[in-house]
């Protein structure tokens, strides 16, 4: 059954990162991931994509100004241009970033690339500091905490590095590649693999707590949610699953799930499918289905957003469509310019202190350089796009 759903797996990684066939010609290993960073006391988008990771306002997605550290004044190139922060893997050693940035210190970041090294970048001057190498590719972010960084690879395996001197700590081996950023609860590290299996381990020492087979390859961080995790796979499946391994209860969708869910204030979680369904799911009630709506015209591989009354989704038909959370209605739906793929996971930014931004907004983002990042507000009307 395993090696049926590998091959099966092999071929729609193919459609999805390479085959000119399935995605019309697109070049590239992966699809952009985002998140937010500090720089300069406020908050910036991280958006790592092939080549690049940039820092970006939010305000209008221009990359952030580089400032000089003594007198606050924009830093210039030779030709008196200024600065931005946008650090290229094609001046360091050709590195190829899939994964977030990890903060170190007001100075200095922490980035792996699929080449297998960690770079320590000053995040001042966007500068090379030290590259360490490391044994795997890495497309999934990290997870750093209390001084140790977990290390999820491509191709198979979790490590865990000492954080003042990168020596790994110990790495616990997996079948096939884990895509997906581990999820720290208590003193358990939680991750999936495409080997079928859910892990929980010792953060302290890597040994396994325990593994439960999901039938098919997992592809997304669980969510955590009432002291359970809720996780979908590609055999179909979507699952609730307890912090001590035991599958709680199950729904079958109607494809394979490999974003990770979102959930609302009543205990109903959200999930997409390749099939280009959404689904609600009533979690008081073992999964039990409020809604199920075929919604888009080719998959959706990320996962949804919940955002007020609206359920919010990105396909590969090029298209975001807000839906009602309560009945599954469609509302809006914005067309992406070309309509490229969309991909990546989407991030909901809301004003704040730190966040430099009036009213909330929705990020999108696609495999289209000449829209790589594209910003709505929660009514889906486009503000702005980011082109590489």
């Amino acid at each position: 059954m395993k090696t049926s759903t590998t091959l099966r797996l092999a071929l729609l990684l193919l459609c999805l990162l390479s085959l000119t066939a399935c995605v019309g010609g697109r070049m590239g290993v992966s699809w952009p991931s985002i998140g937010l960073i500090d720089l300069n006391g406020e908050q910036h988008i991280a958006l790592a994509y092939n080549n690049d990771v940039a820092l970006l306002s939010p305000a209008n997605g221009s990359p952030a100004r580089l400032l000089n550290p003594v007198n606050g004044q924009p830093l210039r190139d030779n030709d008196g241009n200024p600065r931005s922060w946008v650090f290229r893997g094609s001046d360091n050693g050709g590195g190829q970033f899939y994964a977030q940035p990890i903060p170190l210190d007001a100075e200095n970041m922490l980035i792996a690339d699929n080449n297998g090294r960690l770079l320590r970048v000053d995040s001042v001057v966007v500068e090379l500091v030290r590259e360490v190498p490391i044994e795997g590719k890495v497309v999934a972010s990290m997870l750093a905490a209390d001084d140790v960084l977990y290390v999820p690879f491509q191709d198979g395996g979790l490590g865990a590095y000492a954080m003042d001197g990168y020596r790994e700590l110990w790495r616990f081996p997996t079948e096939e590649g884990i895509w997906a950023q581990p999820l720290l609860v208590g003193d358990s590290l939680i991750f999936p693999s495409l080997d079928h299996y859910l892990y929980a381990l010792d953060r302290e020492t890597g040994a396994l707590r325990w593994k439960v087979d999901l039938g098919g390859g997992i592809a997304s961080t669980p969510l955590l949610a009432n002291d359970r995790l809720y996780v979908g796979s590609f055999n179909k499946g979507f699952f609730e699953v307890s912090l001590d391994g035991v599958i709680l209860s199950s729904y079958e969708t109607q494809n394979w799930v490999w974003g990770t869910p979102a959930i609302d204030a009543d205990g109903v979680v959200y999930l997409a499918d390749l099939s280009g369904f959404v689904h609600a799911l009533d979690t008081e009630a073992g999964l039990a289905p409020r809604w199920s709506r075929g919604v888009a015209e080719r998959g959706i591989r990320a996962g949804p957003l919940v955002v007020r009354d609206r359920v919010v989704v990105a396909s590969r038909d090029g298209k975001v469509y807000w839906l009602d959370r309560y009945d599954g209605a469609l509302i809006n739906a914005r067309e992406i310019d070309d309509r490229p793929e969309l991909l990546g996971d989407m991030l909901l930014l809301e004003p704040s202190e730190t966040v430099k931004i009036d009213e909330p907004l929705l990020l999108v983002t696609s495999v289209h350089d000449g829209r790589l990042l594209i910003a709505f507000g929660i009514d889906g009307r486009q503000t702005w796009v980011y082109p590489r």
